[in-house]
């Protein structure tokens, strides 16, 4: 495949709080093209466009605080009874290559990439590449076994992988490997993020519904402080 090229970003922001958060990460994404969807969340029994007429101003105003500074930053306002929904039709209608959720950061140093197998693999690959190129960082690649199990199959995955970032350009002291041993791959995720300042993970499910509100990724996603880059399975 080849490769992603122009990084886009989507990053869904709650616009129905009256204090619109501030987005320490916007200045860190500013070498990419960053999709800022503002959600307002409509109640099951309200009517989207009722709650626009009389939220929209309201919203639209918080919407630009919230990007003011960032004259690149393309902005979408979107009232909506699905969340999930609303972001895979976005993340399609703007070809973004990956959502950003979760925490905040103001730099980019360390990242953290689980590849747990071939599944979605060349597109983690190429955004890793894309934050890398444009940022003074190191990249960690982990993929976890049992305590049990048998490493070289892993270690073969996790050199391969290795080496398609630094076929891309990436110089090869950026970019490490390492096995980690546990039943819980899931908790061994989350014990590592602190050290790291962004993770990049991949859907493998076939909606992103699926992939982001999905068992094993939201329970990452809501134990991690650290923003998390999720690759959108396109294929």
């Amino acid at each position: 495949m080849p490769p992603i090229g122009e990084l886009t970003i989507l990053l869904p922001v709650d616009v129905s709080e009256p204090d619109p958060p501030t987005l320490d990460v916007l200045p860190v994404l500013r070498p990419y093209e960053i999709i800022l969807l503002g959600y307002f969340p409509v109640p099951d029994q309200a009517t989207p466009a009722l709650i626009k007429q009389e939220y929209g101003a309201e919203a639209a105003a918080r919407l630009d605080t919230i990007a003011q500074g960032y004259p690149d930053v393309t902005e979408v306002l979107v009232f909506t009874h699905e969340r999930e929904a609303t972001i895979d039709r976005v993340a399609d209608e703007y070809d973004c290559d990956a959502v950003l959720t979760a925490g905040d950061t103001d730099h980019i140093s360390r990242i953290l990439v689980p590849i747990r197998g071939d599944a979605n693999i060349d597109r983690i690959v190429s955004v890793t590449t894309e934050l890398l190129r444009k940022n003074a960082a190191t990249a960690t690649l982990i993929h976890s076994i049992s305590d049990s199990g048998e490493s070289s199959q892993a270690e073969s995955l996790l050199r391969g992988t290795v080496e398609k970032v630094t076929d891309a350009g990436i110089a090869t002291d950026r970019v490490n490997w390492q096995i980690e041993r546990g039943d819980d791959p899931h908790q061994t995720i989350v014990s590592l993020a602190d050290e790291y300042d962004i993770i990049v993970l991949g859907e493998t499910e076939p909606s992103l519904r699926e992939r982001i509100i999905g068992d094993t990724l939201s329970r990452i996603i809501d134990e991690i402080d650290i923003p998390a880059l999720i690759v959108r399975d396109v294929e």
